[in-house]
C-alpha cells in the first residue's frame, strides 16, 4: 500500500497536467496561425495595390462566398474580376486593427480594417477606409479564405 499512494498521486500528477501541457501547445498552434493569417491578409492587400489576381487567387477558395462593400454577393472569380479591372489606382493599402480568433485546429477568422489611398480612374485623389471579417479554413495543409464581408466607412464629415 506504502508503494501505491505515491504511484497514485504521481499518475494523478501527470494527468492532471496533460491538459495543460496540451493547452500550451495549443496556444502555440493559436499563435502561430494568427501571425501567419495576419501576414496573408497583408499580402493579400498589398496584391490589390499591384492587382496581382495571381497572388490573390491564390489564398481565396474556389468555394468562397463573400459580399463586397457595396453589399453585392461576390464568388472567387466576381473578386478576381473586381480586383482585374478596378479603374482606380492605388498607391497603398495599409490593415490595422487585426483580431484573430482561432476556433480550432483549421478554422478561422479575422477582422481589421484597410485603408486604401489612390486615384479614382478622373485623377482624383482618395482616401477610403474599410470593415471587414474573413473567414480562413486550412484544407490540406494550405490556408484559404472561404468567406468575407466588406462595408465601407463613411467619411466623418
Amino acid at each position: 500500500m506504502k508503494l501505491f499512494t505515491p504511484l497514485l498521486a504521481i499518475t494523478l500528477l501527470g494527468l492532471a497536467a496533460a491538459p495543460c501541457s496540451h493547452a500550451q501547445e495549443n496556444a502555440a498552434d493559436s499563435s502561430a496561425v494568427q501571425a501567419n493569417l495576419k501576414q496573408m491578409e497583408d499580402a493579400w492587400v498589398k496584391a490589390l495595390v499591384t492587382k496581382d489576381q495571381a497572388a490573390i487567387g491564390n489564398m481565396i477558395a474556389d468555394d468562397f462566398a463573400g459580399f463586397n462593400p457595396e453589399g453585392k454577393h461576390v464568388t472567387k472569380s466576381q473578386l478576381l474580376d473586381e480586383a482585374k479591372n478596378e479603374p482606380n489606382t492605388l498607391s497603398s493599402a495599409t490593415n490595422d486593427n487585426l483580431d484573430v480568433h482561432v476556433y480550432g485546429p483549421n478554422l478561422a477568422t479575422v477582422s481589421g480594417t484597410t485603408t486604401e489611398k489612390g486615384k479614382d480612374k478622373g485623377g482624383k485623389q482618395f482616401t477610403r477606409t474599410y470593415v471587414w471579417v474573413d473567414t480562413w479554413m486550412e484544407r490540406n495543409g494550405k490556408w484559404q479564405c472561404i468567406a468575407e464581408g466588406v462595408v465601407q466607412l463613411r467619411k466623418k464629415k
